[in-house]
């Protein structure tokens, strides 16, 4: 026979000991036992979701920062290269006038 294991968290177990009869009561009644497995199936792919969607929502942040980014750094790099050009062209000038 294959172990099943359910990790529960303190307040679960506690539960769980209360209403020990009742869940032994369940276990022994197929019927239960599926309704009590589909509702813990449940649970669980509802906490997964959670996740997933906290996990996206996060994705989503970063990728909007990394357009941010971006937009900035194309921004900053036409800015130095129009100030690059000025200097070069005032460094011309200099040159010209010092007799270069």
């Amino acid at each position: 026979m294959d172990k099943v294991e359910i990790e529960v968290t303190p307040g679960e177990l506690a539960r769980i000991r209360e209403h020990k009869r009742e869940i032994e009561k369940r276990f022994r009644d197929i019927e239960g036992l599926e309704r009590t497995l589909r509702i813990l199936k449940y649970r669980i792919l509802k906490e997964r979701e959670e996740r997933l969607k906290k996990k996206l929502e996060e994705m989503k942040a970063h990728y909007e920062e990394l357009l941010e980014f971006e937009v900035k750094a194309k921004e900053d790099r036409e800015f130095f290269m129009h100030l690059r050009k000025e200097l070069s062209d005032e460094n011309r000038r200099l040159r010209e006038r010092l007799g270069g």
